[in-house]
């Protein structure tokens, strides 16, 4: 007798990824407080964290390209310099 062994899946499908994203989402608004609402780098980040390309991403938000949403996923380097080259300036005082 042969074991039938389940078919692995190797490429997510596209579908699957945009469900996982919704339900995300979902659960991330329940969790909120009534006065709190989900801000766009929030959703950015959870959609990020469900698989969802920049891309994809930016296009679900409403954004015209992959830049629109590229600072809420990796931050702003001019900000996150400044801020360091600050810390620094306030350590030596």
């Amino acid at each position: 007798m042969s074991k039938v062994k389940p078919k692995e899946e190797t490429t997510p499908d596209p579908v699957v990824k945009r469900l996982d994203a919704i339900i995300r989402l979902i659960i991330e608004t329940n969790k909120l407080n009534e006065d709190e609402k989900l801000n766009e780098g929030d959703a950015a980040r959870y959609l990020n964290s469900v698989g969802l390309s920049p891309t994809e991403i930016a296009k679900i938000l409403g954004k015209k390209s992959r830049t629109g949403v590229s600072e809420y996923l990796y931050g702003k380097n001019k900000e996150n310099e400044t801020s360091a080259q600050d810390a620094k300036q306030e350590g030596k005082q």
